[in-house]
């Protein structure tokens, strides 16, 4: 770790030292990494860190480098020990509150854009359930107003926390609107919908409990175990969301989140509703990443 001391640490000092470091602790990016925390103290990109290499760092950045380290090594992920991440090219802010966004869940707001497109609707509206740091809102919000489609979301979230940054990053992004509601709702107390929405979207917790405790300590001590896991076999959440969607005066489509080899499974859950057809999309991987949901 970068010692604060009288000798002059330059900016490429201090990347040699911690890239090393990181490597030694087994943290994978360990590049990535330094430069991303170094970016963060020094407010600017990754291509000003080697244009000014040799610039030396206070006695501050100093200071406040060394806790973001010892935060890293202690295998916190990056985006909560910088506050941030991206979603689909717009800023989210996070803390230990909501789950990290993947880039496998862009896929999610991908497909439900394209399906809009695709129905040549000017306006629709949108259930989603599980908010966590509203990054699809936000995405879905954004993109929408591009195509100039009007919208309307209603977005719930058991964890109060969680909304709270929903809003934050709503209105981080410029998103200030009666269009979007959010709102604290335990998903498993609703029988049927009173709207007949156009999409219902989620990327609902489909880790089974046997496969959380086997995760890595960077997400199982760190990401919200509720947004991860159902505690159960990981399809307690698509048991709920089907028969919801399966109300015979809903008429919308849904489009969901699944892990990896949970396929073969979700379509034996859904054999049951005769009214009900499915699509499985792939993610970057070849993975059957998205399920889509229409009736028949």
């Amino acid at each position: 770790m970068p010692e604060n001391n009288s000798n002059v640490l330059t900016v490429i000092d201090i990347l040699r030292k911690t890239v090393s470091e990181l490597e030694l602790s087994g943290i994978k990016d360990s590049r990535i990494n330094a430069e991303l925390l170094l970016c963060e103290i020094m407010k600017c990109s990754r291509l000003d860190l080697y244009i000014n290499y040799e610039k030396p760092l206070s006695r501050d950045e100093l200071i406040q480098f060394n806790h973001y380290l010892k935060r890293r090594l202690n295998n916190e992920p990056l985006q909560y020990i910088t506050g941030r991440t991206n979603f689909f090219g717009y800023e989210i802010m996070l803390d230990r509150n909501v789950l990290i966004p993947r880039q496998e869940t862009e896929l999610l707001a991908e497909r439900t854009i394209e399906d809009v497109i695709s129905s040549e609707k000017k306006n629709i509206s949108i259930f989603e359930i599980g908010t966590g740091s509203g990054c699809l809102a936000v995405a879905l919000a954004k993109r929408l107003t591009e195509l100039e489609t009007g919208y309307e979301i209603f977005s719930i979230d058991i964890s109060e926390n969680a909304i709270e940054t929903a809003r934050s990053n709503l209105k981080l992004n410029g998103i200030e609107d009666s269009r979007i509601t959010l709102y604290k709702k335990d998903m498993f107390e609703i029988e049927r919908l009173k709207k007949n929405y156009d999409y219902i979207i989620s990327n609902p917790p489909y880790i089974s409990l046997d496969d959380w405790k086997e995760l890595p300590d960077e997400i199982k001590k760190f990401e919200p175990m509720n947004a991860l896991t159902d505690e159960s076999d990981g399809f307690k959440f698509y048991r709920k969301i089907f028969e919801i969607y399966s109300d015979k005066d809903f008429t919308g489509k849904a489009f969901c989140e699944i892990g990896f080899g949970q396929k073969e499974t979700l379509v034996k859950i859904l054999d049951k509703y005769q009214t009900v057809k499915y699509t499985f999309y792939k993610d970057y991987s070849e993975i059957d990443r998205i399920i889509k949901l229409e009736k028949c």
